[in-house]
């Protein structure tokens, strides 16, 4: 009787720990990197890009497996040098379709939101303090997941808002003499001046 038991328990685990992505995996951070976590100090992660106050990173060496689907190219985001976030690119409508499937079955039915002049599709589930986003844009064919570790997101989101205002403190318009003389000459040249 014990035999039994034991082997069920050690075929529960086995299939628990084959590279699915499962609530496990997104409870302290995505599969085995913790969020929070100084990308650049951690070994393999190389800085590719970087925008405001968001690094971006890479790690060609790590591979994760979510529902059977390789996922091999992966960017990480890094808000003030701790991990907050994963975006995935997704190739074909088959796996989009997959993945939603999976995300149902794991998180239950996902929030819903459309916007009409990217024409984007947002499918959002979220697990913890985890949020889930599975993102189809329909007009660039193009589709993409990713997974935000919610307290740096908000902070994120806080400070592009912010950078984003400053950058416009100083209006373009109306031109100064210098921008109104600028715009004149320009004009001209293209043909479009006044006659």
């Amino acid at each position: 009787m014990r035999k039994p038991v034991y082997l069920t328990f050690l075929l529960a685990v086995f299939l628990m720990s084959s590279g699915s992505l499962y609530a496990a995996d997104l409870k302290d951070g995505f599969f085995d990197i913790q969020w929070r976590t100084d990308l650049s100090q951690t070994a393999g992660f190389k800085k590719v890009r970087e925008n405001l106050n968001v690094s971006y990173f890479i790690n060609p060496k790590l591979v994760y497996t979510i529902n059977d689907i390789r996922i091999a190219d992966v960017v990480y985001g890094s808000y003030a040098n701790q991990f907050f976030a994963v975006y995935i690119n997704i190739e074909t409508i088959e796996v989009f379709a997959q993945l939603r499937r999976h995300m149902n079955r794991n998180y239950g039915l996902p929030k819903i939101t459309r916007t009409m002049p990217a024409e984007q599709t947002t499918y959002q589930w979220k697990y913890k303090k985890t949020k889930i986003k599975l993102k189809t844009y329909e007009n660039k064919n193009n589709m993409k997941m990713a997974f935000y570790y919610t307290p740096f997101s908000r902070k994120v989101n806080e400070s592009q808002q912010e950078a984003f205002h400053e950058n416009f403190r100083s209006p373009i318009f109306p031109l100064d003499d210098r921008r109104m003389q600028r715009a004149k000459d320009l004009m001209e040249l293209e043909g479009l001046g006044p006659r």
